[in-house]
């Protein structure tokens, strides 16, 4: 008990006044919320202007990708068109070749086209003869016979090419 004698003396000498968790008076409590409010405020608008800054940095970001996005479908555009333009020449010259080397086949054939030719026509002239009924027929036919000597003139190249690669 004696412990507890001297703490109840010890705390009765020291006077409000002296305690240092009590204000020692009522100014600088006063004084104090002030600078807590303007704390409060400056860290309120500090935050604002934060968000403002954000929230330009985003409009700036979005419109930066918005011109990349427009940028690369300029340069996409570009290049399609280019491709484009060079699959079209690279056709034309090979059509120019393929029309050069049939005209040259043909050529070749000399006289023998000519007797294709004359006979082709007197068919059809002889055809064109006969009544609606009879064309129909002797058209198709015709049109049969022709395909298979198509036929058979895919068959003679291909038998001329396997001989060709083998030799």
């Amino acid at each position: 008990m004696n412990t507890e004698d001297n703490t109840k003396e010890e705390s009765s000498k020291t006077s409000p006044v002296d305690d240092p968790t009590r204000p020692s008076n009522e100014d600088n409590v006063m004084k104090v919320t002030p600078s807590k409010t303007e704390y409060k405020t400056t860290k309120m608008q500090s935050s604002t202007k934060e968000e403002e800054s954000v929230s330009t940095k985003t409009k700036e970001t979005g419109q930066s990708f918005k011109e990349l996005v427009k940028s690369f479908g300029k340069k996409a555009k570009t290049m399609t068109e280019e491709k484009t333009k060079q699959l079209k020449d690279k056709s034309a010259q090979s059509m120019d070749t393929r029309k050069k080397n049939d005209g040259r086949d043909i050529l070749a054939m000399g006289a023998n086209v000519e007797k294709v030719i004359t006979v082709f026509e007197d068919t059809m002239t002889d055809i064109h003869k006969e009544d609606y009924e009879e064309q129909e027929k002797l058209l198709t036919g015709y049109k049969k016979l022709l395909e298979e000597q198509i036929n058979v003139i895919n068959a003679r190249l291909n038998m001329i090419k396997r001989l060709k690669s083998g030799t």
